[in-house]
């Protein structure tokens, strides 16, 4: 496989569509066609089945795919190694996270060690839990943040930060009762003597309560029905959503309850906040955790970025 068929075919194939690929590639799209039309010829082998729109991978050609990302990763990881000997002046970082934690997360701590190593490209892929473990195994993604269980015969995990479900409700549902556990995202952020002192919610403050939540992977219904039916919670309604986002602007729009995770109020950059509860520990803790493959090449700007995340995740990553 020669660098210029690698290209070709992984656009295509990520593309679908001779003619986006062609302008994608800067080539025109008779050449594109022949271009691939000779090396199957060469391989014996149908890549691309071209009756469908988009075209589609072959049995043959899904093989080609996975041996053409096997190549990368290893040309990547030699330019790496070699990046390594030349003290981070070039090479490549490459993470993956859910959007929840891309968003929340990565910003502030990739734009400060693009400062620090500018010679070095950045990429992040996000997807679901599932999804990027399998890159990491494959070696097309160096870390993955998240939460979770992984399998120790393939990962090496590192705990980043502790993290915490709370009970988020709009303003407006605060009762005398609650007024004594309630706080403000600057209790969770600071750490203050209010936040180390409050006592837990009653949850049943939300039964009969409408409540959002979401089905990302890492807060999924599932594992918000198990804290409901550990406190026999009923609530009035439940609305479903996609993202831990868009759970947190329903609860400040006033709809109902969520249960947000506080990674959200420490590292996101939010204007405004509904009022907060701690939960009991037995339905609210968890660790964000550093997850590379068991035995793979770590590159030295790997290595950096996981010291300067822990850094920051240590002081707050919005004080940078």
């Amino acid at each position: 496989m020669t660098q210029q068929q690698i290209e070709y075919v992984l656009t295509l194939a990520k593309l679908g569509s001779f003619s986006k690929a062609a302008r994608r590639l800067s080539v025109s799209q008779p050449s594109l066609s022949q271009f691939i039309i000779n090396l199957e010829n060469q391989l014996g082998a149908q890549l691309f089945d071209r009756s469908t729109s988009p075209v589609r991978l072959t049995s043959a050609g899904e093989a080609y795919i996975k041996a053409a990302n096997r190549i990368k990763v290893i040309e990547e990881n030699l330019r790496n190694e070699i990046s390594d000997m030349g003290n981070l002046k070039s090479g490549t970082l490459r993470i993956g996270a859910t959007m929840f934690r891309a968003s929340c997360m990565l910003p502030k701590s990739i734009t400060e060690f693009c400062k620090r190593f500018e010679g070095i490209s950045v990429s992040v892929s996000e997807g679901s839990s599932g999804q990027l473990l399998e890159q990491v195994l494959s070696g097309e993604t160096d870390l993955f943040i998240g939460t979770g269980k992984y399998d120790a015969r393939l990962f090496d995990v590192e705990p980043l930060a502790d993290e915490r479900m709370v009970l988020a409700l709009p303003r407006e549902m605060c009762s005398e009762e609650l007024e004594k556990s309630r706080l403000s995202d600057e209790d969770i952020r600071t750490g203050s003597m209010k936040y180390l002192t409050a006592p837990p919610v009653d949850l049943s403050c939300i039964n009969g309560r409408r409540l959002v939540v979401c089905d990302d992977g890492e807060f999924s219904p599932d594992r918000i029905d198990s804290i409901l039916a550990q406190y026999s919670i009923t609530p009035s309604k439940i609305l479903q959503v996609r993202s831990i986002e868009t759970a947190f602007s329903f609860v400040k729009a006033g709809f109902g309850g969520s249960f947000i995770p506080d990674s959200l109020i420490r590292f996101g950059d939010f204007s405004s906040h509904p009022d907060y509860y701690l939960l009991p520990d037995s339905a609210a803790k968890t660790s964000i955790c550093l997850v590379y493959r068991k035995n793979g090449y770590l590159s030295k700007a790997a290595r950096e970025y996981a010291l300067l995340l822990k850094q920051l995740v240590s002081m707050g990553t919005w004080r940078v």
